[in-house]
C-alpha cells in the first residue's frame, strides 16, 4: 500500500510542479511557444479545463482555475493518504 501512494503522491507531485511552471511561464512569457511550453500547457490542460468550466471567466482576467486545481490535488492526495494508510 506504500507503494501505490508513493507512485499517486509523486504523480500529484508532478502535476503540481507543472501548473507552478504553467503559471509562471504565463507571466513571464505569455506569448512563447517553444517545446516545453507547449509540453506544460499540454500536460496541464486537461486538469485546469474543469475547473474553468466550473467558473467561466466572463469579464474576470485573473485565472483561478491553478488555484482551484491546486487545491484539489492536495485534497485528492490526503484522500488517497487516508484510504491506503489507515
Amino acid at each position: 500500500m506504500i507503494l501505490i501512494f508513493n507512485i499517486i503522491d509523486l504523480a500529484i507531485r508532478a502535476l503540481k510542479m507543472l501548473i507552478l511552471i504553467r503559471i509562471v511561464l504565463s507571466w513571464v512569457a505569455p506569448q512563447s511557444r517553444n517545446e516545453f511550453t507547449h509540453l506544460v500547457y499540454e500536460l496541464t490542460e486537461p486538469i485546469l479545463r474543469p475547473f474553468r468550466m466550473l467558473i467561466p471567466l466572463g469579464s474576470m482576467r485573473m485565472d483561478i482555475s491553478p488555484i482551484l486545481a491546486y487545491f484539489a490535488l492536495n485534497l485528492i492526495r490526503n484522500l488517497v493518504y487516508r484510504l491506503l494508510l489507515f
